[in-house]
């Protein structure tokens, strides 16, 4: 009986080591953090062209028929299938990153707001086919070729942006920034028009877009 009594202190003492021993220490609060604030800058991403001058009138008008009465004459387009051209040349200045320029051009709007002409084009597959014959514009059809140091577009622009392959050698239409090119346009009227209307607007467009250079 003694030898047990003295056995039981030892094994509470035992068991109370190991109760302690499991017990969490006390989280300690975390410090003051400190931070710094850093300003970047980057280099310019805007996409942009300016075209010069911004209005022109066409001149040198040529062709249509004597006999009707509807010849070309100075800066007044005859039919059928006269032609005219720029007055001046048109610069474009690539003023943003190096980029493709695009060129297009909208319907030829009557002064009367009535019935237009649409955008005409040649060769394998035109995107709006002429139809008068020798594959010139039909009624109420026109086609627009711009032309320039690298030759000229003969099968002419369409209503859909596309490369302007003449602004550099080898139909290569990317322009670095501050870039100029210079470009003239010439127009080749409908075979007849439906509007009688006398003054007309041609707008024709340039657009900077992302080319194959782009990830270069």
């Amino acid at each position: 009986m003694l030898r047990s009594a003295r056995f039981v202190p030892a094994v509470l003492l035992l068991a109370g080591l190991t109760a302690c021993g499991t017990m969490a220490a006390p989280q300690q609060a975390a410090g003051t953090s400190g931070s710094i604030t850093v300003n970047l800058k980057t280099v310019p991403t805007v996409r942009s062209v300016t075209i010069s001058p911004s209005h022109a009138s066409f001149v040198d008008c040529k062709g249509g028929s004597g006999r009707r009465n509807t010849r070309s004459a100075g800066d007044r387009l005859g039919f059928p299938n006269g032609t005219c051209q720029v007055s001046t040349a048109i610069v474009i200045t690539n003023t943003g990153i190096a980029s493709d320029i695009d060129i297009s051009g909208s319907a030829a709007e009557p002064a009367d707001g009535m019935t237009g002409w649409t955008l005409c084009n040649t060769g394998a597959n035109p995107a709006a086919a002429c139809t008068g014959p020798g594959h010139k514009p039909g009624p109420d059809q026109y086609k627009v070729i711009n032309f320039g140091t690298f030759g000229a577009q003969g099968d002419g622009i369409t209503d859909t942006p596309q490369c302007d392959r003449i602004l550099g050698p080898e139909g290569n239409c990317w322009a670095t920034e501050g870039m100029a090119v210079a470009e003239g346009v010439r127009l080749i009227g409908p075979e007849w028009s439906s509007d009688i209307s006398t003054n007309w607007t041609v707008t024709i467009t340039w657009t900077p877009v992302p080319g194959p250079e782009t990830s270069k």
